[in-house]
């Protein structure tokens, strides 16, 4: 956990620390990837709003973890639609 007090760590911070909990990892007991988060941006990506009614070039998030990869605009809406995968994954 972090040195902050809890009201200062970022929403997101605290969302993807519930996401990815610390603990053990089998493969490697001293580090591991957990999951990575990309910036990525391109040419008429996520044009999704009404008011983009013109080309334009767009920025989002890739978030990959435990063979899921989920791509989205905002931050906020990637951790969400992981969490819901990794849900749906867990219950078959």
């Amino acid at each position: 956990m972090s040195n902050k007090p809890y009201d200062k760590i970022l929403d997101a911070d605290r969302m993807l620390r519930s996401l990815f909990p610390a603990g053990p990892d089998i493969t490697n007991s001293h580090q591991t990837i957990m999951a990575t988060i990309e910036v990525i941006g391109g040419f008429e990506l996520f044009n999704t709003r009404p008011y983009h009614n013109y080309e334009t070039w767009g920025q989002g998030y890739r978030i990959t973890a435990k063979g899921i990869t989920v791509v989205a605009e905002d931050l906020d809406d990637a951790m969400n639609l992981w969490k819901s995968k990794e849900e749906l994954n867990a219950n078959r």
